[in-house]
């Protein structure tokens, strides 16, 4: 690969933004050159905190300036597409954070733009890089786990957070004027985890989503069933449940495995041999000794240091940079941005066609 550092601007000096710009100044082959922020004072503050040279609060003119090589998009969803175009204009490659884009009409642009400049578009999918995924996709590749059947995706979500108390107290806050509200701001990490095993470009969808008694009406709650040809999945979002969990059960048709993005941990289930009782005494055995290992695991990593929470996105970064680079595929293709969009959008609109029948039929 070659020595060449990528110039790299990011637009949105938002809480993930001092993600973005801590995980970039760890590469070797990126540097931060520029931020860029409507508020400039947020752009000043990022800027202080990572040493990022150039400050903007113009797109257009940070792109003329500091003709960065690759431009990072922490705006909210609906602002994407004109930035990712700009920039793609500008001829930069891009790295959009989760959702890509509103829905699959604007990603269908923003892509073309992309492949008629010639320039890469990379989402924020940074879960799938995450070590324990990473680990997940190993074993199944290696032939482990056998043919997959079903994915269970678990993703949960703290309304009494920061971001979570700004959206549940403004209706008019942005998010929930989403075609998905506030899960298609967090759902995808979810989706992307089934769609890893899920290849159907157009998966049969079933849908709902409802508030409970102590979300002031806003939906909190989804439950989506989706099946291919050869996979079925379930994803669930609940804004209820604690803890607040980040899991995906595997199920093949060899081994079946849970990820645990929360505790970054890989659990198998075993199949049991021992006779009649002693099953049940095999059974938490096998357990006792895999957390055992995973948990002198974690603690070789800490002692380390290698037990970073964005490990995910860094080696999402750093792929996408050595694809630029090298010519080489993109870590996520365009065309699968595109259909991870789409079963999105289809998600959102089966949901509300499901509570207009429920409207109707209680009316």
């Amino acid at each position: 690969m070659s020595s060449e550092k990528l110039r790299v601007a990011l637009i949105g000096c938002g809480q993930i933004a001092d993600a973005h710009l801590g995980e970039i100044r760890k590469l070797a082959h990126a540097e931060p050159v520029a931020v860029c922020d409507r508020e400039r004072d947020l752009a000043v503050q990022a800027a202080a905190r990572f040493e990022v040279p150039q400050i903007f609060d113009d797109v257009e003119q940070m792109l003329a300036t500091a003709r960065p090589d690759v431009v990072h998009i922490t705006t909210p969803p609906h602002t994407h597409k004109a930035l990712a175009i700009a920039a793609l204009r500008g001829g930069a490659h891009v790295y959009v954070e989760k959702p890509f884009t509103v829905d699959v009409a604007e990603a269908d642009e923003v892509i073309a733009v992309a492949e008629s400049a010639g320039r890469l578009a990379c989402v924020g999918h940074d879960q799938l890089f995450d070590p324990c995924w990473v680990e997940c996709r190993q074993l199944f590749e290696k032939g482990n786990l056998g043919d997959i059947v079903h994915v269970d995706s678990v993703q949960g979500y703290d309304l009494t957070g920061i971001f979570g108390r700004l959206v549940s107290s403004d209706p008019e806050h942005w998010v929930r004027r989403l075609p998905g509200g506030v899960f298609q701001n967090t759902i995808s990490h979810a989706l992307y985890k089934i769609t890893e095993f899920l290849p159907d470009t157009r998966p049969h969808i079933q849908a709902l989503w409802f508030p409970t008694p102590d979300s002031g009406g806003l939906k909190s709650e989804l439950r989506v069933m989706l099946r291919g040809e050869q996979v079925t999945a379930s994803l669930i979002s609940s804004f209820a449940a604690r803890p607040v969990q980040r899991l995906a059960r595997i199920y093949g048709t060899k081994d079946t495995v849970e990820v645990d993005l929360e505790a970054r941990l890989v659990r198998k289930y075993y199949k049991l041999s021992a006779p009649g009782p002693f099953a049940k005494i095999e059974g938490p055995y096998r357990q006792s000794k895999e957390a055992k290992r995973n948990f002198w695991k974690a603690v070789r990593k800490f002692w380390k240091s290698d037990l970073q929470y964005f490990a995910g996105m860094n080696g999402l970064f750093d792929r996408f940079y050595r694809a630029i680079l090298t010519g080489g595929p993109p870590p996520i293709t365009h065309g699968e941005i595109r259909r991870v969009t789409d079963i999105m959008d289809r998600i959102f609109a089966t949901c509300q066609q499901q509570e207009l029948e429920f409207a109707r039929s209680n009316s």
